[in-house]
């Protein structure tokens, strides 16, 4: 699956400002990047994180996706609903509409 040039631009800029949305606020950066999961520093000691723990065999890619029914979770509806209205108010980025 290649993307024109353009689309791929787009692409990673949309997934930068996901990842950006979703650790911008402490509970959602609970879910998508727990506690741990960075590298950090303690008494000038860089203490691991735990994504260094995972193997090439327990990385996971989009591909395949398994068809199957999806009911999102309450908390999922939540994060959504947060999301959009994040888009649809002050949370847009300089370049937003050009990309429309």
């Amino acid at each position: 699956m290649l993307l024109e040039q353009e689309k791929a631009q787009l692409v990673v800029m949309t997934i930068a400002c996901l990842h950006n949305f979703l650790r911008r606020s402490p509970d959602l950066a609970a879910i998508y990047t727990p506690p741990g999961t960075f590298d950090y520093e303690e008494n000038d000691r860089v203490i691991e994180g735990s994504w260094r723990a995972m193997s090439n065999e327990n990385m996971t890619s989009l591909f395949p996706i398994r068809k199957s029914a999806r009911k999102p979770t309450l908390k999922a509806k939540e994060i959504r609903e947060e999301l959009a209205a994040y888009i649809l108010s002050g949370g847009r980025v300089v370049w937003q509409n050009d990309c429309a």
